[in-house]
């Protein structure tokens, strides 16, 4: 079953442990099945191999998770690919979930990444196990930092992440509180 949701400019569907090998073995197949023109330059970057065969194996091992790992965002008037983003996971025993996203070059600056992340926000703290989302980038990624920054997370801390050899930012959001009257 697809599960969709839409922003005012994207359609965010999460894979399936069909579409997530798909994107692996067969793009064209992988395209066709979201029904959107051919993206040449996809994946996004930071959608290497294995963070593609590592979401492929999560959802093939868990097949009722699907939402709490690969997305992708489709751009309705292009009918396009324009980035992807996904959790590491369902909410932990805390209820912490972490998120990640990343777009394709030609459709960064404009937004899209940010109101995606807003979209998946949403979408998370439907389920009421999920109280805070959190994220880590690279110190070196300031268009990232402000992604975070204008969806409502909160700057944690830095430190050296020796996996991937450089500093890294880490961030945390928790839902909006009604304020007591």
């Amino acid at each position: 079953m697809t599960l969709e949701i839409a922003s005012s400019r994207l359609r965010l569907i999460a894979l399936d442990a069909e579409l997530a090998r798909l994107q692996l073995e067969d793009r064209l197949a992988f395209f066709k099945a979201l029904g959107v023109e051919i993206e040449p330059s996809w994946p996004p970057e930071l959608m290497d191999k294995n963070a593609l065969h590592w979401a492929a194996d999560r959802l093939s091992d868990e097949p009722g998770q699907q939402g709490w790992h690969a997305w992708v965002y489709i751009s309705p008037v292009l009918n396009r690919l324009v980035g992807c983003a996904g959790y590491k996971g369902p909410p932990d025993a805390n209820g912490s979930v972490e998120i990640g996203y990343s777009m394709l070059q030609s459709y960064r600056e404009q937004g899209l990444a940010t109101e995606g992340v807003m979209t998946l926000l949403e979408w998370a703290y439907r389920h009421e196990t999920v109280k805070s989302i959190t994220a880590v980038t690279r110190a070196d990624r300031d268009a990232s930092h402000r992604v975070l920054e204008k969806a409502g997370f909160q700057l944690v801390g830095t430190r050296f992440d020796e996996a991937e050899d450089c500093d890294v930012v880490e961030w945390e959001h928790h839902p909006a509180r009604e304020v007591a009257a």
